[in-house]
C-alpha cells in the first residue's frame, strides 16, 4: 500500500510541476468526450434512432464504456507504452526488484490528465441510471458497480495482451488501437444498432456487451433474469487470459541488449 501511494504521489508532483499544462490538458479531455457524446446524440437525432432508442439508456451506455476506457489509460497507461519499458532496458530493472511487477509496470506512467473524463463519464453514468431506474434495489446497484468495474477490466486486458505482444515486436503496435481507440468507439454506441457478426466479436473476443448491452435490458425491465446480474463478471475471462500470454511473454524474455 505504501508503494502504491508513493507511485501515486510521484506522478502528481511531476503533473504538478507545470500546473498551466495540466489544467489545460484537463479541460481539453472534457471538451473531447463531449464532442464524442454531442455526436452521438446528433447522428441519433438526425436518423431518428432516438425514437427507438431511449435517450438515457443511450448516455448509459456511452458513459460507461468511456469510464472503463478512461480509467484504463489514467492507470494502466504503463502497459499501453510498455514498449518504452524494453527499448530503454528499463524492464529488466523491474524483474530484479523485489516488488510485484504488475503494481510496478501500473506506477511506472499514471496519467491524471485523463482524470476529468473519468469524472465526467461518471457523473453521466449516475445520472442516466437514476433516469432509466425507477426503484433502485440491492440487485441493481451490484449491477451498476459490475458494470463499470468489468469496463476497466476490459480495456486494462486489451492493454496488457498489447504489452505482451511487445516481447516479440519490441516496438509498440499501431493495430492495437483497433482494440482500444476503435472498441470504444464501436462500443458508444447502442449494440442493438449492429448486426449479428458484430455483436459476436463484442460479446466473445472484446466483451463489452458484458457491460453495457446485456445490463441495460435488465435495467430497463426488458429481462428480468438474475443472471443478468453477473453477466458483467465474465469479462475477468479476458483479464485472465491477458495475464497468461503476458507471463508466457515474460518467461520468453531474454533481454533487449545493449
Amino acid at each position: 500500500m505504501e508503494l502504491i501511494k508513493k507511485y501515486l504521489s510521484m506522478h502528481l508532483k511531476k503533473v504538478l510541476e507545470y500546473r498551466a499544462t495540466f489544467f489545460l490538458t484537463l479541460i481539453s479531455q472534457v471538451l473531447s468526450i463531449s464532442i464524442e457524446l454531442f455526436t452521438v446524440l446528433a447522428l441519433f437525432q438526425k436518423f431518428s434512432l432516438l425514437k427507438i432508442y431511449d435517450r438515457y439508456e443511450l448516455l448509459l451506455g456511452f458513459s460507461v464504456i468511456w469510464f472503463g476506457s478512461s480509467f484504463a489509460e489514467m492507470f494502466a497507461r504503463g502497459f499501453d507504452q510498455f514498449f518504452k519499458l524494453i527499448i530503454n532496458g528499463d524492464f529488466d530493472l523491474l524483474l530484479i526488484r523485489p516488488r510485484n511487477l504488475y503494481l510496478q509496470i501500473f506506477g511506472s506512467n499514471i496519467s491524471y490528465d485523463k482524470i476529468s473524463r473519468v469524472i465526467i463519464s461518471l457523473l453521466i453514468f449516475i445520472y442516466s441510471s437514476i433516469k432509466i431506474i425507477e426503484v433502485f434495489t440491492f440487485l441493481k446497484v451490484i449491477l451498476l458497480i459490475n458494470m463499470l468495474i468489468a469496463s476497466i477490466i476490459i480495456y486494462v486486458a486489451i492493454y496488457i495482451i498489447g504489452a505482451a505482444f511487445c516481447f516479440v515486436t519490441i516496438q509498440g503496435l499501431e493495430f492495437f488501437n483497433i482494440f482500444t481507440n476503435g472498441s470504444r468507439q464501436v462500443g458508444q454506441y447502442p449494440m442493438g444498432i449492429y448486426k449479428k457478426p458484430v455483436k459476436v466479436i463484442f460479446t466473445f473476443i472484446i466483451p463489452l456487451t458484458l457491460v453495457n448491452y446485456y445490463p441495460i435490458k435488465y435495467l430497463n425491465g426488458n429481462v428480468t433474469s438474475i443472471i443478468y446480474i453477473f453477466i458483467p463478471v465474465f469479462s475477468i475471462i479476458l483479464l485472465l487470459i491477458s495475464i497468461i500470454i503476458f507471463n508466457k511473454g515474460v518467461s520468453k524474455y531474454c533481454s533487449t541488449g545493449s
